[in-house]
């Protein structure tokens, strides 16, 4: 190994899942709830947790533990089984609310990087098929790209 030798052409070098996940964290740690040099507005922040989320379920290992607490949430309050507390609740009600949530509901960065994150894990919930999964795939082809893995 040559510290020294040159790099390939232009390549961003093998950043893994997990690299993307650290990555992607400490932009939302110190542009959303620390005193970074730089801020993220709403929209910012939510398209780094949202990338920050889909970059956790390809690392999985500690990465995961975040999705778990999204997926048993669901489950206690009865979304995707019989009925709970709010009545028969599909999981597709739970994304759509997650949408009407990110339209209308008045967000910060803080708030959006929260329901982004949520979304994230949620409309994967849905599987494969689903219109829900379509940001989470595009999210993971293009850390695929970048050097994902």
């Amino acid at each position: 190994m040559h510290l020294a030798a040159p790099a390939s052409g232009g390549t961003f070098d093998y950043v893994g899942a997990g690299g993307l996940a650290l990555i992607a964290t400490a932009i939302l740690i110190f542009g959303v709830i620390g005193k970074g040099s730089r801020k993220l507005n709403t929209l910012w922040a939510g398209i780094t947790a949202f990338v920050a989320g889909s970059a956790y379920i390809a690392a999985g290992k500690i990465w995961a533990s975040p999705q778990q607490v999204v997926e048993q949430g669901w489950t206690g309050l009865g979304v995707g089984g019989a009925a709970g507390p709010f009545g028969e609740v599909g999981i597709g009600a739970a994304c759509g609310l997650l949408v009407v949530l990110m339209v209308f509901a008045p967000l910060n960065p803080t708030r959006s990087a929260v329901l982004s994150l949520t979304a994230a894990f949620t409309w994967p919930m849905a599987g494969v098929g689903s219109i829900w999964a379509v940001p989470g795939q595009f999210f993971a082809a293009l850390s695929m790209m970048v050097g994902g893995g």
